[in-house]
């Protein structure tokens, strides 16, 4: 019987050995991917600068960096979105009437360059149209997608400042920047 009572307790001690080390590669799981979202989030101007690269119209990558120094609006739009249509005779003249603001318009669809070019030139868009994979959205740009329109403003330092979502006109543009 007491040879019995050693081979359970050993069983016992093994089980709960085996178990310890699968919570520890699940931890091990975890951390790795905490560690990805942090890395994601470092590039999202709310933990450090913004930082990513796109690509225009034309072809040519822009980077957030190319901007430090004055205030970034990105805002996220679509072809097919009728606020999105509303809003951008407000951000031509916004960005027509302003000296340290850069407006980026990042296309939040499917669409050809061909289209959006199209687009622009129809609405006479006079700031940057960037593109990106909607179906694998850069981790900053993710929450553009949650609503269209939705517009995004960073400081001068690259930092996240304040958040629209809705069609936004010239005067809310201006208390975004304040």
């Amino acid at each position: 019987m007491k040879y019995i009572a050693w081979i359970f307790m050993f069983f016992l001690l093994s089980a709960c050995q085996s178990q310890d080390n699968d919570n520890n590669e699940s931890a091990a799981v975890v951390n790795d991917s905490a560690q990805n979202d942090t890395q994601a989030e470092v590039a999202d101007g709310k933990t450090s600068p913004l930082n990513f690269q796109l690509t225009n119209l034309s072809g040519d990558v822009v980077q957030a960096a190319d901007y430090r120094g004055q205030w970034l609006v990105l805002n996220y739009w679509a072809t097919w979105c009728a606020p999105c249509r509303d809003e951008i005779p407000e951000l031509v003249r916004f960005q027509n009437d302003q000296s340290n603001v850069q407006i980026l318009g990042i296309a939040y669809e499917d669409a050809s360059v061909e289209k959006l070019q199209n687009f622009a030139a129809d609405f006479n868009v006079n700031y940057p149209l960037l593109t990106m994979d909607i179906y694998d959205p850069p981790a900053f740009a993710a929450e553009g997608g949650l609503g269209l329109p939705t517009t995004i403003v960073y400081n001068p330092e690259g930092m996240r400042h304040k958040k629209h979502m809705g069609p936004i006109d010239y005067k809310g543009l201006q208390e975004l920047i304040k």
